[in-house]
């Protein structure tokens, strides 16, 4: 006979085992975890978290009540003698106890890490919920003018290399970094240990490009900022020539959105409120629009905030000062572009005026050069002062502090007047008032007089003492009184050209009353109208037809609508005078013709007595 026997290959049976065992453990730990996820069966195994029993002092079970050694793992709280014990009590509710009372103490373990991390996720969203309620004020402003007056002499200008078609966003990450308010509270406080984004932020990536350049001598790449240009302006792209002001008010408003995600966000927090923000004290001002109709004098107020002033060149302007006049010069709304009058309800002739409500602490202006077409860039020389006075271009006379000092200047150099491409330079004053030329990586060291005669894009402008303290609450309250004391100016003057109306009714009355009594006899008369302070009961008469007319009629009386009104007096017995001020108060004044005395009120506000008359 002949053996029949199998080879056996014993290298390929040495990997077979262990690779039979690897997958044995990882079904087993895949079907833990799914059992965990998805099905609630309890278990220090299979629970929804893992419950270890750790050892601690002897004390009763929580269950039967039975001597033990063991505690649950993730609250601590509760004793079980063994796993059926634990299990039993997790179906019974303490899965809802535990995971209230110990998400917060745990330690994740190695079993459960995923699990435990979604639920410590969920409860820091809860947290954050109960810490987004709504505030008053998010920054502090005292806080924000110790960073006003910060000052750091040693810190020296920085070069940036240019990667690609990026000296749009060099020359503002460059004025950016010696705003000093900004760049002292990232240098002291900081904004990545309050960061709530779990993605990218512009505003941890600036603090970080803000320490690099005050540490380094030499010349660095800000690609991680200008690669992530789709982040901070949806059109601005990455290799593109973009326009310098539209990088910079992108990125103003990505820091603004990012303070504002620390107290939940843009919709939980209150409009007056976002004003009270780091980057709303350093850029934030208002503008006020005024709209005065030609019919009814109507005024129309709307206050709009501002990050910066656009300013047109329009005809002759060469200065500054001259392109903020035009700025907030007057303007008639009328042809086509009438104003539609709200006490009118119709369009109608008006003026318009744009002033600065609330002037901000860092001023950046923005000269319109650009127009339409390729080759429409204006190149006209705009002067500009070091020292910028904003008083007049206020709605009302300011705080006296509204002086500014420029510290960077914003230039495009092209050719031909071209608008589509070019190249952008800036100059800077560092923090011990020297300027410098920078040109991407390159930095030269300029007088001040090199610097005002350039042909400026864009002036960065700071003042000299911080703004007061007046939040945006305060300031709706002011406009609030403003608004009631003109009203109330308004009814006075109502006031006194209907009493005005009333009082020469009364002595045309007088004369008139006068004129017929003088034709009758004296022995039927029983008053006298000789005396200008005594009004008779005639006079009484005219005063109540009067009070009845509208205030468009026609205040003058005819004599014999009076003689008839006196018939029908004199045969009641009685007169009651009510005196209406149709603008501000309405004052009931009984008038009689019975041996009394009454009060009327004339355009002096004085008293006039009336005399006893018989009727």
């Amino acid at each position: 006979m002949h053996e029949v026997s199998f080879p056996l290959d014993l290298s390929v049976f040495t990997r077979l085992i262990p690779t039979l065992f690897f997958l044995a453990v990882g079904l087993f730990y895949f079907l833990k975890n799914t059992a965990a996820k998805y099905l609630d069966i309890g278990g220090a195994a299979a629970g929804g978290f893992d419950r270890e029993l750790i050892s601690v002092g002897a004390e009763d079970c929580s269950v039967c009540g039975k001597f033990c050694t063991t505690k649950c793992s993730r609250c601590q709280s509760v004793r079980y003698c063994s796993a059926e014990c634990q299990t039993s009590d997790w179906s019974l509710g303490h899965q809802r106890k535990c995971r209230d009372v110990g998400t917060t103490n745990l330690a994740a373990s190695a079993r459960n890490g995923l699990r435990f991390r979604a639920s410590r996720d969920c409860l820091e969203r809860d947290q954050n919920k109960i810490r987004f309620k709504p505030r008053e004020v998010l920054f502090p402003y005292e806080e924000f003018v110790k960073y006003f007056n910060w000052d750091y002499p040693e810190l020296a200008p920085c070069g940036l290399m240019n990667c690609g078609n990026s000296c749009f966003a060099n020359v503002i990450l460059q004025c950016l970094s010696w705003t000093r308010p900004l760049v002292a509270y990232l240098l002291e406080r900081g904004h990545k240990n309050e960061c709530m984004r779990d993605d990218w932020c512009f505003f941890c990536e600036f603090q970080t490009h803000v320490e690099r350049a005050s540490q380094s001598q030499l010349p660095f790449s800000p690609v991680n900022i200008i690669s992530r240009l789709t982040n901070i302006g949806g059109t601005l792209g990455y290799g593109r020539q973009e326009d310098a002001h539209e990088f910079m008010r992108y990125a103003i408003d990505t820091m603004q959105s990012v303070c504002l995600d620390e107290f939940g966000g843009e919709k939980m927090v209150p409009p007056r409120s976002q004003e009270t923000t780091l980057v709303q004290y350093i850029f934030g001002g208002l503008l006020q629009s005024q709209v005065q109709c030609t019919v009814c004098n109507n005024v129309s107020e709307q206050y709009e905030n501002m990050m910066d002033l656009t300013v047109e060149i329009h005809g002759d302007a060469v200065s500054l000062e001259e392109c903020l006049d035009q700025f907030t010069a007057k303007e008639w709304l009328q042809g086509d572009n009438m104003y539609k009058c709200d006490r009118c309800s119709d369009y109608v002739k008006a003026c318009k005026r744009l002033t600065i409500r609330r002037p901000p602490n860092v001023l950046t202006i923005a000269l319109k050069r650009f127009k339409g077409g390729r080759y429409g860039k204006l190149n006209k020389r705009i002067s500009f002062p070091e020292t910028l006075d904003l008083r007049p271009y206020l709605s009302q006379g300011g705080e006296g502090s509204d002086v500014y000092k420029l510290y960077a200047v914003i230039v495009h150099l092209d050719m031909l007047n071209a608008s589509f491409f070019g190249h952008y330079i800036c100059y800077i004053k560092d923090f011990s008032g020297n300027w410098y030329r920078i040109d991407d990586s390159e930095i030269e060291s300029v007088e001040l007089e090199e610097v005002i005669s350039q042909r400026a894009y864009m002036l960065l402008y700071s003042r000299i003492q911080a703004r007061s303290s007046l939040s945006s609450t305060s300031l709706r309250s002011e406009v609030q009184e403003e608004k009631e004391t003109d009203t109330l100016a308004m009814k006075a003057c109502q006031k006194e050209l209907v009493e005005s109306s009333m009082v020469e009714a009364i002595d045309t009355s007088e004369d008139l009353v006068c004129e017929e009594e003088s034709s009758l006899s004296s022995s039927s008369s029983t008053s006298s109208c000789s005396s200008p302070s005594v009004v008779t009961s005639e006079c009484c008469a005219e005063v109540e037809r009067v009070d009845t007319l509208d205030s468009d009629s026609n205040p003058w009386i005819d004599d014999d609508d009076s003689a008839a009104d006196h018939e029908e007096a004199v045969a009641n017995g009685n007169i009651d005078r009510e005196v209406k001020d149709q603008a501000v108060v309405t004052a009931s004044v009984p008038s009689s013709c019975s041996k009394s005395q009454h009060p009327v009120r004339d355009t002096d506000t004085k008293m006039i007595a009336l005399n006893d008359v018989e009727c």
